[in-house]
């Protein structure tokens, strides 16, 4: 199927169903170039590497909260 110039392109989603809360954070230019380093490491959206690395740190911060609170 071929589409020309002039025809709609579907729209894509990345983000699972029901991620509608946004939140805003301030960062450093040095981490934004580190962010953006990843990102593009990984073939990924700014946004969306920013949701997989924070996904990532809330778990290692769960498990380290759950091995502490063993102890």
């Amino acid at each position: 199927m071929s589409h020309d110039d002039n025809s709609p392109r579907p729209v894509v989603s990345r983000s699972p169903r029901g991620c509608t809360a946004h939140v805003m954070t301030q960062i450093t230019p040095q981490e934004r170039q580190k962010l953006e380093d990843i990102a593009e490491l990984e073939m990924r959206s700014l946004s969306s590497t920013t949701r997989m690395l924070l996904i990532q740190g809330i778990e290692q911060y769960d498990a380290e909260t759950e091995q502490a609170s063993r102890s």
